[in-house]
C-alpha cells in the first residue's frame, strides 16, 4: 500500500477507535452530574473521625438528627471550584431547620493551605480533613465532587459525582421531604446540633 493511502487508512482506523471509545464514555455518562436516588434498604455510611482545619475531631456520628450533605472535595478540583461555593446558599437556606453541609477535604496538602482555599470561598459549614484519603476505600470516593445526602438518621437518600443543581426543583424536593422527615425515635435527643458554624 502507498505510504499516503496507509496514512489515510491509518488515519480513519482511529477515527473509528476514539469513536467507540467516546461511544463507551458516553454509556457511563448518565451517572455524572446527576442527583441519583439511593434504593431503599442501601447500606448506610460508615461512621469515621476526621480532624477539623484546626485540628479537632469530629465524626459523622455527631451529625445524627440532622439532613447532611456530606461532600468530597478537593481544592484542586475545578468542579468542586463550582460546587463548594453553592453549597454556601443551601446550606445557608436551610440549616435552622436542620441541614447541614459537611464537607471533606481529600488533598494531601496541609490544612492550612485548605484553610486558605476556604476562607477565600467563603465557605460557612464545617469542613474536615481525609489528608491520607482513606475516604477513597471507605466511602467508595473515585472522583470529586461526590456528595452524598443522608437522612436524619443518616441513611443514604441520594448521591451525585460531578456537577449537581443543588436549588434546582430535583434537589430542593428531596431536601424539603428529609427535613419533613423526623428522625427515629431516640435519635433527636442525641442531636448535638451539629456544632453549625
Amino acid at each position: 500500500m502507498p505510504p499516503r493511502k496507509f496514512h489515510n487508512a491509518a488515519l480513519i482506523f482511529l477515527v473509528v477507535v476514539l469513536a467507540a471509545s467516546a461511544a463507551r464514555v458516553a454509556g457511563a455518562a448518565p451517572i455524572f452530574n446527576r442527583l441519583l436516588m439511593a434504593p431503599s434498604g442501601s447500606t448506610p455510611p460508615k461512621d469515621f473521625s476526621y480532624p477539623t482545619l484546626a485540628g479537632e475531631q469530629r465524626t459523622l456520628g455527631e451529625f445524627r438528627g440532622r439532613v447532611v450533605l456530606l461532600s468530597f472535595f478537593a481544592t484542586w478540583c475545578p468542579l468542586c471550584n463550582e460546587e463548594m461555593p453553592k453549597l454556601v446558599r443551601v446550606h445557608e437556606k436551610y440549616k435552622a431547620r436542620g441541614l447541614t453541609v459537611l464537607a471533606v477535604s481529600v488533598d494531601r496538602s496541609p490544612a492550612s493551605f485548605v484553610k486558605l482555599w476556604t476562607e477565600k470561598k467563603k465557605l460557612n459549614y464545617p469542613v474536615l480533613h481525609d489528608q491520607k484519603f482513606q475516604s477513597r476505600v471507605r466511602y467508595n470516593v473515585r472522583n470529586v465532587p461526590t456528595i452524598y445526602v443522608l437522612d436524619r438518621d443518616l441513611q443514604l437518600a441520594a448521591w451525585s459525582v460531578g456537577r449537581v443543581d443543588w436549588e434546582g426543583k430535583k434537589a430542593a424536593r428531596l431536601i424539603e421531604k428529609l427535613l419533613a422527615r423526623p428522625a427515629a425515635a431516640g435519635d433527636a435527643a442525641k442531636v448535638s446540633a451539629a456544632r453549625p458554624r
